[in-house]
């Protein structure tokens, strides 16, 4: 105790009173320092060149996100939510139709994704048009892609949601939790190792906001 008190009064010495201060002074910055390395997440803008390059250069990030629609589609007869379609997974939700060539193109590249992230992640084709469901079927096995999970949406609800004049094709990406994450208008492989790369961030939450 005693010597506390000899310290304490120490200080009103200026020179030792510089020395403290000095010692205060570096150890905040050391922890400053230490804490901007600490492994936080980089802002969307500092690491948005590994994500967006390649086929995946149209990638459109959404500030803020927004829910994933909660419309009525029809799912091999059955009418259902969309959002009911594959819950507490992240998608990939391609929008397309029979009579658009990109759309159809860029359908086994789809498939392919798929098959590689398995239940990872779900891939959904919403057909905007309507019908029985025969027409979407017999081209999604013409290109190889049967296996994917399609649903239509004859009342083009899921494109007018995202915009009054949405391009076909247009693929939305969501996390586990149904927040849209961003958005790629027009075609892209999606069986390049780049669109796996953003696919597989989104799934594990690992993309920075």
């Amino acid at each position: 105790m005693n010597a506390v008190v000899r310290y304490l009064q120490s200080l009103r010495n200026p020179v030792k009173l510089l020395q403290l201060l000095m010692i205060i002074g570096g150890v905040f910055i050391a922890y400053t320092l230490i804490a901007s390395m600490g492994g936080e997440p980089k802002p969307w803008e500092d690491q948005r060149p590994r994500y967006v390059v390649g086929e995946m250069g149209a990638f459109e990030r959404t500030f803020p996100s927004q829910p994933l629609p909660n419309i009525p589609v029809d799912l091999g007869g059955e009418v259902v939510s969309l959002r009911d379609v594959a819950p507490g997974k992240p998608l990939v939700v391609n929008l397309w139709a029979t009579w658009c060539a990109p759309c159809v193109e860029e359908l086994p590249s789809l498939q392919a994704l798929q098959d590689r992230l398995g239940d990872e992640v779900a891939v959904i084709a919403v057909a905007q048009e309507g019908g029985d469901g025969t027409r979407q079927q017999a081209m999604l096995e013409r290109v190889g892609a049967e296996r994917l999970t399609y649903v239509l949406d004859g009342r083009l609800a899921l494109g007018r949601s995202l915009s009054n004049d949405v391009v076909l094709p247009i693929t939305v990406l969501y996390d586990a939790r149904g927040r849209e994450i961003g958005r790629l208008t027009g075609s892209a492989d999606w069986a390049s190792p780049e669109a796996e790369r953003l696919v597989r961030a989104i799934a594990r939450g690992e993309l920075p906001r």
